[in-house]
Parts: structure tokens; sequence; C-alpha cells
């Protein structure tokens, strides 16, 4: 069998060493390779095609790529397929390390689903992924494109370059090609329960795959109204608080506006209050670090400000660049860098019917620190808080 991760190589497997894996051969070996390969992504690709024999030309293969959206309509597409009867896989944020893992273990997974009779592969598509060439060799039916605003600065170097490549996947073939502009007059049923307008975007993103792979508006439109949404993507944490709390995976300044006014359109009387929690992850675009602040104090009543995931990068640094976008002096916000005491503080703070957003990590079961990764789950700290604070 082929590997690329030295660690999962045993004994009589081939590694498969891609630029800069020079270092982990001698693991390769020692945990029983036989033999060591040189291989760039695009190689790698072209032979988890081969090897696998293209599961992705016998299936249905949707792509969704974009800022913000992904993982939402991907889910929604999954459980469409799976109400019209299909035997679908949904691959992405919620189930995979990478948003889109490396060629060898997405083609591996194909042929594992095309084996139990699988008719449909839904996958997120990054563009890491696309400009890497992890999917350079899968046979698209469809590929999405949801959205494009600032993100992945830190990789990509300049927007324009972020932006040509989510276009290149939009408009690469095989497959039909579905942008903004394809979905954005579609009509949605009126009995969907998901709630704010990018959940409509994502909806009408949702039915033009549906309507694409050849379903009729009518049969679209009923399994659309029984969708829910992903875990993590404004998922309300129930309790008898007299307040709202809603855990959100906002992580773009996009995102976190498109929330925040959705948040802002829920509050049932005048006096009630918008209160948001964020943070920035470390060891990525600093740029967009002012402009999550924008976002955050455009909507919201009172800012909590903390820690997201710093990885190496030093926590203080990250809450200055935050601060720099803060609009001005009379600014309501309370800076507490230990996230499980910020969750604590603005629960604190919550009055009836306010709402609280709990923004940036959304279904992640861990934070990335300095020090490594800890279990952290904003839901469950949530929990916790609420039943100390005698709501649960």
């Amino acid at each position: 069998m082929y590997q690329f991760d030295s660690r999962k190589i045993k004994p009589g497997d081939i590694f498969i060493c891609l630029p800069g894996g020079e270092p982990y051969i001698k693991e390769a070996k020692k945990n029983g390779a036989i033999d060591v390969v040189p291989m760039t992504r695009y190689e790698m690709a072209k032979l988890a095609r081969t090897k696998f024999n293209n599961p992705s030309g016998k299936l249905k293969v949707v792509g969704i790529t974009g800022t913000n959206g992904k993982t939402s309509v991907s889910h929604f597409v999954y459980q469409a397929l799976t109400l019209l009867g299909k035997n679908s896989f949904v691959l992405g944020t919620l189930n995979s390390n990478l948003t889109t893992p490396e060629s060898l273990d997405t083609v591996r997974l194909m042929s594992d689903h095309l084996n139990k009779k699988g008719t449909h592969f839904v996958m997120e598509v990054s563009s890491h992924a696309i400009k890497q060439g992890r999917v350079a060799e899968i046979d698209f039916s469809i590929r999405c494109l949801t959205n494009i605003t600032q993100d992945h600065l830190d990789y990509h170097g300049n927007f324009e370059d972020y932006e040509q490549t989510k276009l290149s996947f939009l408009h690469a073939k095989p497959g039909v090609s579905i942008g903004p502009s394809d979905f954005s007059e579609i009509k949605i049923p009126e009995n969907s329960n998901l709630l704010g307008e990018f959940n409509k975007q994502n909806l009408q993103a949702t039915k033009a795959i549906l309507l694409e792979l050849g379903y009729s508006e009518k049969k679209a439109n009923k399994v659309l109204s029984e969708v829910k949404s992903p875990p993590g993507r404004f998922e309300i944490i129930e309790g008898t608080q007299p307040f709202t709390v809603v855990v959100d995976y906002a992580h773009t300044p996009d995102s976190l506006r498109s929330v925040l006014n959705t948040a802002r359109q829920c509050l049932p009387s005048k006096k009630a209050r918008l209160l948001c929690l964020f943070g920035c992850g470390g060891d990525r675009d600093r740029s967009k670090r002012p402009l999550m602040t924008d976002a955050a104090f455009s909507f919201s009543d009172e800012v909590v400000i903390t820690q997201d995931n710093p990885r190496s990068e030093d926590p203080k640094q990250i809450i200055a660049d935050i601060l720099s976008g803060v609009p001005d002096k009379s600014a309501n916000y309370i800076i507490e860098e230990n996230r499980f005491k910020a969750i604590e503080t603005i629960l604190k703070m919550a009055k009836k019917d306010d709402l609280v957003m709990i923004a940036g990590k959304g279904h992640e079961t861990v934070q990335i620190l300095n020090s490594g990764p800890i279990e952290f789950d904003d839901r469950e700290v949530v929990r916790k808080n609420l039943e100390i604070l005698g709501f649960l």
C-alpha cells in the first residue's frame, strides 16, 4: 500500500515522499517501508486516480469552494440527497483534519464509498487544496463557488492570488460550474427553519446544485425545507436562561458580519442587546484581524475579545492586532485572554432577552495553544457555565 504519512506506514508499504518530506524517510523505513518514492502532489493525484481505477468517474462528485458557506452547503446537499434516497457521502471540515484531505486519502474514500454502492460524493474544496493539486485528478460533476471574500492571505500573499485560485477550480473541467451569479435569483422554500441571509444564500446554492443534478423544483423545495444546519453553525445552546446563546464558526470578517447581522434581527425587543465574543487565529492572515473587530463592533452592543487558536503566535500580539480595529475609545469591550473565562464573563453579562454570540470555533473540540492542543468545545464550555448559573 502507498502511504504519504510516515506514521501510518506498515511493513511492506511504499512511502510517498512529498516535497519537504525528506526528514520523515527514516521513520518510514523504521516502520517497515520497503521503498521510498519521491513525488509531487500532482503526481500523487495521478497515482491515486490510477491505483483506485478513478472512482470519481463512477460517482456524482460535487465540489464546493468559497470563503464562507462550504460546510453548510456541502451538508445541505448531503442531507438533501439522503432524503431523496441516494447513498451520499460528505467530506470536509466536520469529519477531516484537513478541510480537503490529500488526494490519496480522498480517492481512497471515494473508492470505499463506491464499493458500498455509493452514488454521490460531496466535498469541500479549500484554496490550499486547489493550489497544491490535491483535487487535480478528480472528475467533478459539479463545481460550486459560494462566494469570495478575504481569507488565507497568509498563504496566498494577496487577495488576487486567492481569488484566482478559487476561480481556477470553478472554471476547470470536467464539471458544470455554479457560481453566485447562477443562484442569486433562485427562490427557496418559505418554510425553511434556517435563519439569516447567509443561510438563504447557502440554500440557493444547494438548490442550484440539486436542479443541476436533475431534480425538479418541487422535489428540491421539499427536501430543502427539511435540512438542518451542521454543528457549530448558528447553533443555539438550549437551557432555561432568559437569554439566547449561539455558537458559530464565523472566523472571517464577512462571516462574522453576516451572523451578527442575523443575530441582531433575532433580538426580541429594542432593549435587548447583542453580546459578541471573538478572537483571531494565530499564524494566519494578520490583516483580517482589525476587519474582524470592525465587524464585531458594527453590530454588537458589548464585545469580549479573547483567544481563538493562537498556535505558535503570542496571544498578546494577536489581541493587539485586534485592538487596532477598535473604532473609538468609547467602545464597550472587555479583554479576557483565557477563552474559558471569557465565555464565563460574557454569560454573566447577559440579561433578559439578550443574545450572546460565541464566534470563531463552532464545532471544534480542541484549542491550539502555544504549548499544543487541549480539549476545548465552546458548546460544552457554555453548557458548563449555564449549569453553574443554574440554567441547566
